[in-house]
């Protein structure tokens, strides 16, 4: 049965939780094209900053650190019913923060935005996340893996208007200013307004069921070994986001395809994460990057032997499949493994991957002025490669259990 488009509420007002799935949507596209813009940018930035790989290692740190530290107290420092306004003004903020990230000239100027920068991340890590859940509720509607897919797609967005700044000649100050009014027109655009609190909902009996057992063929693993895949999982990640483009056009020497490798990754994760519900209905959880992950070191391994756009753009493409599904994965047998304690559970592998985020850069920054950016992206090559080698061992281990 179609789900209607309006869910009654005991208050005076009804709420349209088509609009409310549109806006929440919107919110985490708005979110990731001016954070992932700044990923796009971060070796022109750093050029023109004059920082050697160490120190910028070290600089890339803050704001994640900052995230990690405000994801704590924010909940407990800001009352629920201004939830909606955090989120209109962190998505606001966001984007002007990038804008002014592009304007600075010296290091401390850029410590200053960083620092922003974590604060406002914080803020829309949590309220997006949060509302989607309570969007779920109201609507009836699996939505949760498809507003990650909403993300993806302001994550290409992002890595084509790098990609175009480039080919065009364009300074990165002119990619920021697009992030600056883009963030202001979504915002007007996709305001987000107060939800009523979940008691007052009435949801009919067409509602889709938002939890489900675990599917046979998923992997039972511990809440360590779940915080052990998120650190590594997100590690990799971080540091695929934060230094691609100094691994593409500096270490596979192919100048101006920073942008377009990253599109290429975030091309690769839009699309899994679309259809991330069906595959883990059909094959489990964890079984795609178990099965893709070995692909994308097969291919970064070829462009590192045979540098050319089709390579990289592969190795990305490839990488961007297996780390899109990977993480929502570990986050879901996260919230499988008690149903009272779901969200104590989640928020314990939020905080390890969110480690594995603090650490990628001063690891990726130290082993690029040792050795070089190729070596480091050859180790993660080989932590990705061992990390689903683990899993499928555990895997036909398990089947052989029965």
């Amino acid at each position: 049965m179609k789900q209607e488009a309006r869910i009654s509420v005991t208050s005076s007002h009804a709420v349209d939780s088509s609009r409310e799935i549109r806006t929440i949507r919107a919110a985490y596209l708005l979110t990731s094209f001016p954070l992932t813009s700044w990923y796009s940018q971060v070796d022109a930035v750093q050029s023109r900053l004059g920082v050697d790989d160490g120190r910028w290692g070290l600089l890339l740190l803050v704001a994640p650190l900052v995230t990690l530290c405000s994801m704590r107290v924010y909940v407990s420092l800001v009352p629920r019913h201004l939830a909606h306004i955090m989120l209109n003004g962190a998505l606001v903020g966001i984007a002007v923060d990038v804008f002014f990230i592009g304007r600075s000239r010296s290091q401390f100027a850029l410590v200053v935005c960083l620092v922003a920068l974590g604060l406002l991340n914080g803020v829309c890590q949590v309220e997006s996340n949060s509302r989607a859940h309570a969007v779920e509720v109201l609507s009836g509607r699996q939505i949760f893996t498809s507003c990650h897919g909403y993300f993806s797609i302001g994550v290409l967005a992002a890595g084509l208007t790098a990609f175009g700044t480039a080919q065009l000649h364009m300074s990165f100050v002119a990619h920021f200013s697009l992030v600056l009014i883009v963030g202001m027109a979504g915002v007007w655009m996709f305001r987000v307004r107060p939800l009523p609190p979940a008691s007052e909902v009435q949801v009919g009996s067409s509602s889709e069921t938002l939890t489900a057992a675990a599917t046979p063929r998923s992997p039972r693993l511990p809440l360590v070994a779940l915080m052990v895949l998120a650190f590594v999982l997100l590690g990799i990640e971080s540091s695929v986001n934060t230094w691609h483009a100094k691994f593409v056009e500096t270490g596979l020497h192919l100048p101006g395809y920073g942008g377009a490798a990253y599109a290429a990754y975030a091309a690769g994760g839009l699309v899994v994460r679309f259809s991330g519900d069906a595959i883990r209905r059909r094959a489990g959880a964890l079984t795609l990057f178990t099965v893709v992950g070995p692909l994308s070191v097969c291919c970064l391994l070829w462009a590192l032997l045979d540098a050319n756009a089709v390579s990289a753009l592969l190795a990305f493409l490839t990488l961007g499949i297996a780390l899109g599904i990977a993480y929502p994965d570990v986050l879901k047998l996260g919230a499988e493994l008690s149903t009272d304690k779901a969200a104590e559970r989640v928020s314990k592998i939020i905080t390890a991957g969110t480690l594995g985020v603090l650490l990628s850069n001063p690891f990726m920054g130290a082993v690029s002025e040792w050795l070089s950016v190729e070596a480091g992206f050859e180790l993660l090559a080989v932590l990705l490669l061992v990390t689903a080698a683990t899993l499928a061992v555990l895997r036909v281990h398990r089947k052989f259990e029965g």
